[in-house]
């Protein structure tokens, strides 16, 4: 009932107004008469009995996560596991102690995390090791144990054959002996051991070679590796262009002429959420998965990957979503609904306030293009089909909007004691934002691959709102791909596309795999339009019943014939004459391309199956080159290789190996 969502308190709130308000049925089809999202929003304030609901919504801020007894229980565990020197098992247990202690228990989280650096050593996870031993000297680990801290961050250097790096650890290790608390037969032994490796190093001529290296690069000295996924820069191809018409609304077509496996468009969310499922795995503002996750000081809802990523959403959203995440996901609210909160509490209220006067302001495509990226108004004109909404669809989303402003009400967002019309003009952007986000939101993908039986399939893991690519229309036989680095997306095309050609992305429905009936019933329930691509106004068939028994070429006539010439894989001619243009079309070529692509397909697979994604890309980006030229689709070949084109470029995304 939460827009989509799980089932949660937000349904049995509903259902319990439903049956409880008087003539509710009679008093919601007045919402229809209401003009604008404002007027809505007012008019489910005015319903006699909502407000004496409230209670039943239970929004409230809850930090139980963090508690601890249930830390050092986990510590507990941690220890037994590492002492059996089941390794990775020890460091998951680390990890969860150390998300669950309160913010000021800070001298066990630089235990803990110093604990969980032990376990990653012993898993040769040596990055990840010295960026736990940061961490824990950064909470002021304990002085009389520091030596064991410098031994391992000198090991992981070692390990690393970074020796200039392994000596100065050294040399703290010697320092830190001072305060050890040991006795002296041990303190002597692991003194001498450390010197004598520090000679040893010192006269390998590679430490003099990478001291110079460091040197001359500006490379600090013990320099620890980041995890944090790299920022990419966004990308718009200047083959694409934006246009817009009555019939087909705003779309992005080609420029020129764009070539097959061509990156087109790299672009940043407006905004991004994971799913509850993904989020003690992943990290909440990336969305890459972290074994050696950084915990938010005051809540145990999320994790990060590194103190960047928890720096930029503390600074933003999380400030206000700390402790409410559990209220939204006990909701059921759906995924879009808590993208919706995040959009409004990435956003400046009073800026918000103000945009909100004159919100229906039509803006041209031009206009709408030139706002920056962070511009609320650069998503608030996204298609909302709010001509096809019924009066029950629109109160559910006006009761949403309301749950959602209470949320960022409870957050401090809003004042408690706010203006009613604030609070109404807010809960109204809301009510605008859950409409657009409807048509608009993507899914944000991972690739699991099986070790097991090497079966791969990609697992939905969060949404996003993607801007640019929002713009673009649908095809069932698309030009582009899609895949994700954490929550970027990057946009391939998968077939060479004309000049003025439309550039169309896929919304879910595919012709090789549902039939056009199949595909324009989902298409018309989901996004309220019918789809008019070639594979439709063809009626192409799926891949399985695809012809096998026909070859279709493309007429080569010198008039640019569009046509396509279907001949049986028997046929003994070279020259056919196309029907629609009455001109000789050479097959000979064609048939030689198909005899020339069948060793190529062979290799392309070799290399796929080898895991050799980037050979395997080049290979398939070739023959669907040569297929092109004198092949069209539908045809088995063509399909097959786009779909291999497809996979390879989902191993340059999120990815990751199932035990």
């Amino acid at each position: 009932m939460g827009l989509n969502g799980n089932d949660g308190f937000f349904s049995a709130y509903y259902l319990n107004l439903k049956n409880n308000l008087k003539d509710f049925d009679l008093e919601v089809e007045n919402i229809k008469h209401c003009r604008n999202d404002l007027e809505r929003i007012e008019f489910l304030n005015r319903l006699s009995g909502l407000q004496e609901h409230d209670h039943a919504l239970n929004v409230r801020r809850s930090y139980e996560g963090k508690n601890a007894d249930v830390a050092a229980d986990f510590k507990e565990k941690g220890n037994i596991a590492f002492k059996a020197k089941k390794w990775l098992e020890a460091m998951i247990l680390y990890s969860k102690s150390y998300i669950a202690l309160p913010a000021d228990k800070v001298l066990e989280k630089s235990i803990i995390l110093a604990n969980r650096s032990a376990a990653l050593y012993h898993l040769d996870k040596y990055d990840e090791t010295l960026i736990d031993i940061k961490r824990s000297l950064d909470y002021g680990y304990p002085k009389d144990t520091l030596y064991k801290l410098y031994e391992r961050q000198a090991k992981c250097f070692l390990a690393k054959k970074n020796y200039p790096n392994s000596i100065i650890c050294f040399k703290k290790f010697l320092t830190s002996m001072d305060d050890a608390t040991l006795d002296e037969g041990r303190r002597s032994k692991m003194n001498l051991d450390a010197m004598t490796m520090m000679k040893m190093l010192e006269k390998d001529p590679q430490t003099a070679k990478q001291t110079e290296y460091q040197k001359k690069n500006g490379f600090a000295a013990e320099s620890v590796p980041s995890l944090a996924i790299r920022d990419e820069k966004e990308l718009l191809s200047p083959a694409v262009k934006f246009d817009e018409n009555s019939n087909e609304g705003r779309f992005a077509k080609a420029a020129a002429d764009i070539k097959v496996a061509e990156e087109i468009l790299i672009e940043k969310p407006f905004v991004a959420a994971l799913l509850e499922k993904f989020s003690k795995t992943h990290c909440e503002h990336c969305f890459i998965r972290s074994a050696t996750p950084v915990a938010c000081p005051t809540c145990a809802d999320v994790i990060y990957c590194s103190e960047k990523c928890l720096s930029r959403a503390a600074k933003s959203y999380h400030k206000y979503e700390c402790g409410l995440l559990s209220t939204i996901w006990q909701s059921g609210a759906s995924i879009n609904c808590h993208m919706a909160l995040r959009i409004l509490a990435s956003q400046d209220k009073d800026n918000l306030l103000k945009l909100a006067k004159n919100i229906d302001q039509k803006l041209s495509l031009e206009e709408i293009l030139k706002l920056p990226k962070t511009n609320y108004l650069r998503v608030a004109h996204l298609v909302r089909h709010e001509s096809t909404r019924t009066a029950s669809n629109w109160f559910q989303h006006a009761l949403m909007a309301r749950f959602l402003s209470k949320c960022l009400q409870e957050s401090s967002y809003m004042d408690k004691q706010c203006r009613s019309e604030d609070f109404a003009m807010i809960t109204s952007l809301l009510l605008r934002t859950l409409q657009f986000l409807q048509f608009n939101t993507h899914e944000v993908a991972e690739l699991h691959k099986s070790e097991k039986d090497g079966s791969e399939r990609t697992a939905f893991i969060g949404g996003a709102l993607y801007p640019t690519l929002a713009l673009f229309n649908h095809s069932c036989d698309p030009g582009v791909v899609r895949y994700f680095r954490g929550t970027t997306i990057h946009i391939n095309t998968v077939k060479p596309i004309e000049a003025g050609l439309p550039i169309s992305e896929n919304y879910g429905p595919i012709y090789t795999q549902e039939r056009r009936e199949e595909r324009q019933a989902k298409l018309r329930d989901l996004y309220r339009f019918d789809c008019s691509c070639d594979a439709c106004l063809e009626n192409w068939p799926t891949f399985d019943e695809l012809p096998t028994d026909v070859i279709r070429f493309r007429c080569d006539a010198p008039n640019k014939c569009n046509a396509i010439i279907e001949i049986s894989p028997a046929c003994n001619d070279f020259m056919i004459k196309c029907v629609t243009c009455g001109e000789m079309t050479n097959i000979f070529k064609g048939l030689k391309v198909m005899q020339d692509t069948e060793s190529m397909t062979r290799t392309a697979k070799h290399y796929y199956e080898a895991g050799e994604y980037s050979k395997a890309l080049n290979k398939f980006i070739d023959l669907l080159k040569i297929m092109h030229e004198v092949l069209a689709p539908p045809f088995p070949d063509f399909c097959q290789c786009q779909q291999y084109l497809k996979d390879c470029l989902l191993h340059f995304g999120n990815f990751y190996n199932l035990n």
